[in-house]
C-alpha cells in the first residue's frame, strides 16, 4: 500500500516536470534567429521586416513596428501596437522603441498615442482621438479628410465616403485621388 503511494506521488511529479518541460520548451523554440542583418525564420529569411523592432514573443509569435508574425508568416489585420502574448517576451532590443523610428520606410497610415503619421512624416493638424484610415489612400478625422497624407482642401469629413478606385465624394463635392473634380 505504501509503495503504491510512493510509486503514484513519482509519477505525478514526473508527469508535473514533462508537462513543464513540453510548455517551456514550446515559449522558447529557436525558429526565429537574427543574424544583424536579417531575421530568419526555420532558416529561411524573411523579407520586409524591420530588424530595429523586431520581438521574439515565443509560442512561435514575433513582432516588429509593421506587423505580427506566427510560425513566420504576417498575420494580417493584427496590431503590432497594441499586440502581446500574455507571460514573458523571450527576446527584446536593447534599445527603446520610439517614434524616431518612423522614418520614410514606413507606408501608410500610422496613429501614435499623440500623432499621426503618413510614410513616417507626421500630418499636421490631423486630430489622433478620431482620425481613421479609409481605403484608397483617404482617410479623416472629426475636422478633416486626408487623401495620401496630405489634408483634401474642402472637403467635409462628417459626409466623407470613399468610392472606390481613388474616388470619393462628400455632400458637395466629388475628388478623384484627393483633388476635387470639376
Amino acid at each position: 500500500m505504501m509503495e503504491r503511494k510512493i510509486f503514484a506521488r513519482i509519477t505525478t511529479a514526473f508527469l508535473f516536470l514533462l508537462y513543464a518541460t513540453q510548455i517551456n520548451a514550446q515559449g522558447n523554440r529557436d525558429d526565429y534567429f537574427v543574424d544583424g542583418r536579417t531575421v530568419f525564420y526555420r532558416g529561411q529569411p524573411m523579407r520586409g521586416v524591420d530588424l530595429r523592432s523586431f520581438i521574439i514573443l515565443g509560442y512561435g509569435y514575433a513582432k516588429d513596428r509593421r506587423n505580427v508574425y506566427l510560425d513566420g508568416c504576417i498575420l494580417r489585420y493584427v496590431d503590432p501596437f497594441t499586440f502581446q502574448l500574455k507571460g514573458n517576451v523571450t527576446h527584446k532590443p536593447s534599445y527603446d522603441f520610439d517614434d524616431h523610428f518612423f522614418d520614410d520606410r514606413y507606408e501608410g497610415y500610422l496613429k501614435t498615442s499623440n500623432t499621426v503619421l503618413f510614410n513616417g512624416r507626421v500630418i499636421e493638424d490631423a486630430h489622433v482621438s478620431s482620425f481613421k484610415e479609409l481605403t484608397d489612400g483617404y482617410a479623416r478625422d472629426s475636422f478633416n479628410v486626408y487623401y495620401m497624407g496630405r489634408k483634401v482642401e474642402d472637403a467635409t469629413s462628417s459626409s466623407f465616403r470613399v468610392l472606390g478606385n481613388g474616388y470619393a465624394e462628400d455632400s458637395f463635392n466629388t475628388y478623384f485621388r484627393g483633388e476635387r473634380v470639376k
